[in-house]
């Protein structure tokens, strides 16, 4: 609740940069955003621009706000379920959504905080697979998540990486535990693919045709696997025909940046936590989980800085793979919360073992890394009076005569006026034409 209202009170009233504007054209018009086209994005998006105050750019933006703070939940549930310790679940879930680079893009129209969302949502259900007593409980489970992983490809496809460590984990433990038949996997395929069901959504945009801005075509198959494989900027790349930084030099990058996002401290706690595992503690966490998300965390970071190829040196590549990172920081958050109560269990082994100073010096620290994060990342990341974006395409649009024809070419300006123009129905006369 805390993190949602602290969201809904810095969210911008107006379009914010970057893809947003493509975003909230393509679920207003009911057409398809940018390669693999966020289907399922777009259509909660279409669902956001239906509510009754605000512009449409506002009511998107609300809706990303609101889904960051669910995926805060989440990775609350995660660390309480795995360690029963409240100011760890505090932990994870504050130092990650009031990071600065989490809150910015929680509270605008991207994919992100529903990446983040999913990201919390895989998490939690692993642990609660863990914790799980019963065969008909794991299966529930199981089921439950296969769904989860086909739609959470539905969004940004960067989470199959961890969706590939979790699917073999969980079918390794139903194996070990002989509770994996034909018939079982079966009907995981099959939830898995009614996940995936939101991608239907792109060819049946394409063909109905009705959208005034979309993106390619999707009513052939070769059309649509184009657009899902994002051969466009090459599928397996984060950008098409560029040269990026060295993987050890991205690497570098996105530790030097997990330091300043989630501080040194956060980062110890979470070392902390994958030592502990080969520790004798009396309540141990569940090591498996934890290798399993260190796993994750290491798998992801590798395979980004080796396909990541843009050139991080530079200020504008560097905020356009940073964002990317979001997903490791995740992670991290976890481990932290998993490490400050590994740290309280082995103080329970001492003098400190069932006095009123414990619990002190368990929230005590939780508590300060979240109020540090709260007080560095307010005022940057307040955007309730941001109007820049805005007021820049009114006056772009307002200048021109009547009947203008305007050729488009750069995100800034395309996505601005593509969405005054087609979302708030400023200057009718005009034509848009992209280049």
């Amino acid at each position: 609740a805390a993190v949602a209202a602290l969201y809904t009170a810095t969210l911008p009233p107006s379009l914010p940069g970057g893809d947003a504007g493509e975003l909230i054209t393509a679920a207003y018009e009911l057409g398809v955003a940018h390669p693999p086209g966020y289907p399922l994005f777009t259509l909660l998006a279409k669902a956001a621009t239906g509510l009754p105050s605000g512009s449409p750019a506002f009511r998107v933006n609300l809706l990303c706000g609101l889904v960051g703070a669910a995926a805060a939940s989440l990775l609350f549930c995660t660390v309480f379920r795995l360690s029963g310790s409240y100011a760890g679940g505090i932990l994870a879930a504050g130092v990650f959504s009031f990071s600065r680079l989490t809150w910015q893009w929680s509270i605008t129209a991207e994919v992100f905080s529903l990446n983040n969302l999913f990201v919390g949502l895989l998490m939690a259900l692993t642990a609660h697979f863990e914790e799980a007593s019963t065969a008909k409980e794991r299966s529930k489970i199981s089921k439950l998540g296969a769904f989860c992983c086909g739609l959470s490809l539905c969004n940004q496809h960067t989470i199959v990486l961890y969706v590939a460590c979790v699917v073999p984990w969980v079918l390794s433990q139903l194996l070990r535990r002989r509770e994996l038949s034909l018939g079982h996997l079966l009907k995981l395929g099959l939830c898995f693919l009614a996940g995936l069901l939101p991608y239907l959504y792109l060819p049946a945009s394409s063909y109905l045709n009705r959208a005034r801005w979309t993106w390619g075509d999707q009513t052939t198959f070769q059309g649509f696997l184009t657009h899902f494989l994002r051969e466009e900027y090459g599928t397996f790349n984060l950008a098409k025909s560029e040269t990026g930084s060295s993987m050890g030099e991205m690497l570098l990058f996105q530790l030097a940046q997990m330091k300043s996002e989630l501080s040194l401290p956060v980062l110890a706690l979470a070392l902390v936590a994958c030592v502990s595992t080969a520790l004798p503690l009396k309540k141990q966490q569940k090591s498996p989980v934890i290798w399993l998300f260190t796993g994750m965390l290491c798998l992801y970071s590798l395979f980004f800085a080796w396909r990541a190829n843009l050139d991080v040196t530079k200020p504008l590549f560097l905020g356009v793979v940073e964002r990317f990172w979001l997903q490791s920081s995740a992670v991290v958050a976890v481990l932290a919360g998993l490490g400050l109560a590994t740290l309280a269990s082995l103080g329970r082994d001492t003098v400190l073992g069932g006095t009123w100073l414990l619990p002190c010096l368990e929230w005590l620290p939780a508590l300060a890394l979240v109020a540090s994060q709260l007080w560095a990342n307010y005022s940057t990341c307040d955007q309730s009076n941001n109007y820049v974006v805005d007021k820049f395409a009114r006056n772009v649009l307002s200048s021109m005569p009547t009947g203008a024809v305007i050729l488009l070419r750069g995100d800034l300006p395309g996505n601005a006026l593509r969405y005054l123009h087609y979302c708030e129905g400023m200057r009718p006369d005009i034509t848009l034409v992209d280049q």
